[in-house]
């Protein structure tokens, strides 16, 4: 009898045996699995992990398990624990749907989409009617620079079905692939735009509110672009497409729609700036002086150019070309509380930082943007964070956050911790509580985790503890919770 007809046969034995009751141990490793995942849906990976490993030492022919694991371990980028539990599923149950597609994630997440296409095409040849195994072959194959094929894949898998999580983000790679197909070439302004503007528009409908947002703004601005006559419309709707673009991080799209204003119009100031700085985050410093140099002597006047320069100086660690660059930008604009936050931070950079100096111009910034809680948390971080005064200053500026953003879950958890570095452990609960309510980061369970350590409530430190771990387990938070843990369990 083959390996597989042997496993095969004791799982319908163990199913037999579950049916008929004859074996109520049988019910362990079902329970084990049901457990891993009620935790698993609540982040709490630890012990998701620890129920399946249970799992599989009760039955060891059991695939499931295993590929769970593999499955945490893919999330939190811990490779080669995800491909032993993956191979070990695959030995224990064969080469299933579930295992293959596991296989399939593991080797997109490592760069490898060539060996992921035979494995998914595998599958759909058996099952072609799996709408998230053509979206994750469209992947695939867009990784590998076969945009043809991946705009099949994508379409085939709107078809077949997807979750709308799924449908979502299926829009925006279609979306995305018809603006690459009809993108400008030479002097001639394209096109019609309306593949592009149809799945932006889908993708809106989405569950996700912020992706939601930037496609109504991405499909606004093509729109726009499609309705443009003069150079000069076109370039202003290809700016703006470029800036929203670069928002999201995405640098290559932001580049190309950047240089495609500026082959309208050579001479606009904000697009010529805009790319110098997509250039400078590239790490590409010759392009990227060039093009804000110039801008600069397009608009003398135009602070934009020169933030951007300031800030590509302070990145290249020239901190006083730097300084030099946005002071001369602030004196043109001395209202930009923007500026004045980004000659803070040339304060707060380098081997001998002045938090006194950065003080004062983190206050310019919310005296210029009193109802602009983003200056509010800056300010705090240098009182909390840097340890300037954390209990004085550092408490009433996060109080004056939370008083300004009610629903935002940094202006807490930096007054929790504020409360905490200031000695007032007991009134740090409530806040960093209220931030895990409103996000649970993994840097808000460690924190709440060193406060219950302070106040000697050990159980509870270590629960938010390993919730940090679980949530950034590659990472410096994951890291310092870790230390923490084996320092409580020592």
């Amino acid at each position: 009898m083959s390996a597989y007809r042997r496993r095969l046969s004791l799982l319908l034995l163990l199913l037999a045996a579950l049916v008929l009751g004859l074996y109520p141990a049988a019910h362990e490793p079902i329970r084990l699995i049901q457990d891993g995942d009620r935790a698993a849906q609540q982040q709490r990976y630890s012990a998701a992990l620890a129920a399946y490993a249970d799992a599989a030492q009760h039955c060891p022919v059991c695939p499931q398990p295993r590929l769970r694991q593999a499955q945490i371990y893919l999330a939190q980028a811990r490779y080669e624990e995800a491909w032993s539990a993956a191979l070990a599923a695959v030995h224990a149950g064969g080469l299933s749907d579930p295992a293959a597609t596991t296989l399939a994630r593991l080797h997109l997440a490592q760069e490898s989409p060539a060996h992921a296409v035979p494995l998914l095409r595998g599958q759909l040849a058996r099952r072609p009617h799996r709408g998230a195994s053509w979206q994750l072959l469209g992947q695939a194959y867009l990784a590998s620079g076969e945009r043809a094929l991946a705009l099949e894949a994508f379409e085939t898998a709107l078809s077949e079905g997807l979750s709308e999580t799924e449908r979502q983000v299926t829009h925006e790679q279609l979306a995305l692939l018809s603006l690459e197909s009809e993108a400008p070439s030479g002097d001639e302004v394209t096109p019609a735009f309306a593949p592009a503007i149809a799945h932006l528009e889908a993708a809106a409908l989405g569950p996700d509110p912020d992706r939601a947002r930037q496609y109504a703004a991405l499909a606004e601005a093509l729109r726009a672009l499609a309705a443009s006559v003069t150079p000069e419309e076109s370039a202003q709707a290809h700016a703006q497409l470029g800036h929203l673009f670069l928002e999201r991080g995405d640098l290559l799209h932001a580049q190309a729609q950047l240089e495609a204003a500026l082959k309208l119009v050579p001479n606009y100031p904000d697009a010529r700036a805009y790319l110098g700085h997509v250039w400078s985050l590239r790490g590409e410093p010759a392009h990227a002086e060039a093009h804000l140099q110039q801008a600069i002597a397009l608009a003398p006047e135009n602070t934009l150019p020169r933030y951007f320069l300031g800030m590509h100086y302070l990145r290249r660690g020239w901190l006083e070309t730097g300084r030099d660059t946005l002071v001369a930008a602030y004196e043109l604009e001395p209202d930009n509380p923007a500026l004045c936050a980004a000659v803070a931070d040339s304060y707060l950079r380098g081997d001998a930082p002045r938090y006194e100096v950065a003080e004062q111009w983190l206050l310019a910034a919310v005296a210029n943007a009193p109802d602009d809680v983003r200056f509010y948390l800056l300010l705090a971080h240098l009182y909390v964070e840097l340890g300037l005064d954390p209990g004085g200053r550092g408490v009433a500026t996060a109080q004056a956050a939370v008083a300004l953003a009610p629903e935002n879950p940094e202006a807490y958890e930096t007054l929790g911790w504020a409360y905490h570095l200031g000695g007032q452990a007991a009134l740090a609960v409530e806040p960093l509580e209220r931030a895990l309510k409103l996000e649970g980061s993994a840097r808000a369970h460690y924190r709440l985790g060193e406060v219950y350590r302070a106040l000697g409530q050990v159980s509870q430190a270590r629960a938010h503890l390993v919730a940090a771990v679980d949530l950034d387990w590659n990472g410096v938070i994951g890291e310092q919770a870790g230390e923490t843990l084996v320092e409580l369990y020592r």
